[in-house]
């Protein structure tokens, strides 16, 4: 079980993402709300052929990932295993996944964002 489970089931896990959210600066934040505003807007556009999976570097599997792709730099969009994207240019981000999904008419394209504060890039 995931600690953010334990914590959920403890009745503090809310509590405390809040906590952390508010430690980030505030361009921080408003880059984070742009970028799940539009992540949510992909999504209910191309439903059942786009899925985002959001990792924590900072976790094991983040950890993994960060190593096995290369990632300095948050966000980075990996598309179909392949890291395709570094940055927040929604513009650029959305031609990428058109081309992508010229490619493949048929079948998910599965999306994965590597979320981090910009203090170690």
């Amino acid at each position: 079980m995931h600690c953010e489970q334990v914590f959920h089931y403890a009745g503090i896990g809310q509590q405390m993402h809040q906590e952390v959210i508010e430690k980030y600066p505030e361009d921080v934040k408003e880059e984070a709300s742009h970028l799940t505003d539009w992540i949510l807007e992909i999504t209910r556009r191309y439903p059942d052929r786009i899925h985002f999976r959001v990792i924590d570097p900072t976790s094991l599997e983040g950890f993994l990932l960060c190593l096995r792709y290369w990632v300095r730099r948050y966000p980075t969009f990996i598309v179909n295993g392949r890291k395709v994207f570094v940055g927040s240019d929604q513009d650029h981000l959305e031609c990428v996944l058109q081309t992508y999904l010229k490619e493949r008419p048929v079948g998910t394209a599965t999306i994965s964002r590597n979320e981090l504060d910009d203090e170690g890039s």
